[in-house]
């Protein structure tokens, strides 16, 4: 069992710790280490039956750990009834396997929500990469959705996050992952080390099912 301290990476240089995002097209059994599969709303105009089929099929490897990322982006991608027909799949294929989700949203806080209050899943929810304001992540931490920070972030969101509901990222960054986590805690006054014994804590049993 790896120690996960990145729940969400593109950067194959940083993987010894981390949780890497693919498609499943880029998933190899031989290679892949601890990752997440899933289908970007950025291709969801060009995803095809078979694509569905293979994410179904890899979901219950074990060194798939979460499903995602995916998700609703309004800025890009296909039109918002297919990205949501497509999303849906993957939160009833998280709720099938029992992962967490991993999840993209762009502009698109009212339907995340919505859809969460439709299914009213039992597995966690991540929002990856969360750069938006206090007041919506304290509409998302309410409902129990989860958010992860990585580079980018608003400070005023970092503090009304609390720990149990907080993660840490690299995403595509150029940043050492140490990096990222001294300004995050910085941001809520707690030391770095501490904050990542939190959350490799919670990795553990999040990811892997260990206390």
């Amino acid at each position: 069992m790896m120690i996960i301290n990145d729940i969400h990476t593109h950067g194959s240089n940083r993987l010894s710790h981390a949780i890497e995002s693919l498609s499943p097209a880029q998933f190899d059994r031989e290679t892949s280490g601890a990752c997440s599969i899933g289908i970007h709303p950025w291709d969801s105009d060009s995803v095809t039956t078979d694509d569905i089929l293979r994410l179904e099929e890899l979901s219950t490897h074990p060194g798939v750990v979460a499903i995602g990322e995916c998700g609703i982006d309004r800025l890009r991608g296909a039109d918002i009834a297919n990205q949501t027909t497509l999303f849906e799949q993957h939160i009833i294929l998280s709720e099938r396997v029992k992962k967490p989700l991993i999840i993209h949203a762009v502009k698109a806080t009212d339907i995340i929500l919505s859809l969460h209050r439709k299914y009213l899943p039992k597995q966690t929810w991540i929002i990856h990469g969360y750069r938006g304001n206090a007041i919506t992540a304290q509409q998302y931490i309410k409902q129990g959705i989860e958010l992860s920070y990585g580079e980018k972030f608003n400070s005023q969101a970092v503090a009304v996050t609390p720990l149990e509901m907080l993660w840490i990222e690299s995403d595509e960054s150029k940043l050492d992952i140490k990096e990222i986590y001294t300004r995050v805690s910085e941001a809520i006054n707690i030391e770095a080390k501490e904050l990542q014994k939190v959350i490799e804590r919670r990795a553990k049993k999040l990811f892997f099912g260990c206390e």
